[in-house]
């Protein structure tokens, strides 16, 4: 994979398929060095461990796509959620956000996808690893029906113009796009029922059926 550059201080390595891999952001903030997830590769630890100064990693969510090289790695500083923290052991916990200037916070999110979800917003991008995606059933993908409307308020009250999703083949999207396929999705809620189910919504390669 080739690492691809979206700012002159933000870049990202592509998601893979074999293994595995979450896409992995990088930003170079005040002369330090943070790394959104850690991804599964060897590239991937490798520009990691390549990366000169001080190194804070965070950790979107527990699955192995997204931490497998923290044990693989040199860092200076690990933030991840209260939930991922029970499965790495390790690292600072952010119980809501941690502000590290008017352009750049951590922050939780409400997410049917897995439990412990963390973002970035950083300026004009927010980074959303896996948390906006349903959570994978026996033969179905379904949303919880209160998260994803906590889900639906997060991501509106964020400032950032774009919205950067792990796995997905157009990683930048326009944040008024996301906000209405998510409302579109709540809008099959039906009283009464907290599942919101969603397998006949997507296409296989992950489209929005018409």
């Amino acid at each position: 994979m080739e690492l691809k550059t979206i700012t002159e201080n933000i870049s990202f390595l592509p998601a893979s398929e074999n293994p595995l891999s979450s896409d992995v952001v990088f930003i170079k903030e005040n002369n330090e060095n943070w790394i959104f997830d850690t991804g599964h590769t060897d590239q991937a630890r490798d520009l990691i461990e390549d990366l000169s100064g001080k190194k804070n990693i965070v950790i979107s969510h527990f699955h192995e796509d997204h931490t497998y090289n923290l044990n693989r790695i040199t860092y200076d500083n690990l933030y991840l959620s209260s939930w991922t923290f029970k499965k790495v052991h390790k690292g600072t916990i952010i119980e809501n956000q941690m502000i590290i200037n008017e352009d750049f916070r951590i922050l939780t999110i409400p997410s049917s996808h897995e439990k412990g979800c963390l973002i970035i917003e950083y300026k004009d991008y927010a980074f959303m690893g896996d948390a906006l995606y349903a959570r994978p059933k026996i033969l179905h993908h379904t949303y919880n029906a209160q998260l994803l409307k906590g889900m639906i308020e997060c991501l509106e009250s964020l400032k950032a113009k774009y919205f950067c999703l792990s796995h997905a083949g157009n990683f930048i999207q326009n944040r008024e796009s996301v906000i209405r396929l998510y409302k579109d999705i709540y809008k099959r809620h039906k009283a009464g029922n907290p599942v919101i189910d969603v397998e006949d919504f997507f296409n296989a390669d992950g489209s929005v059926k018409e």
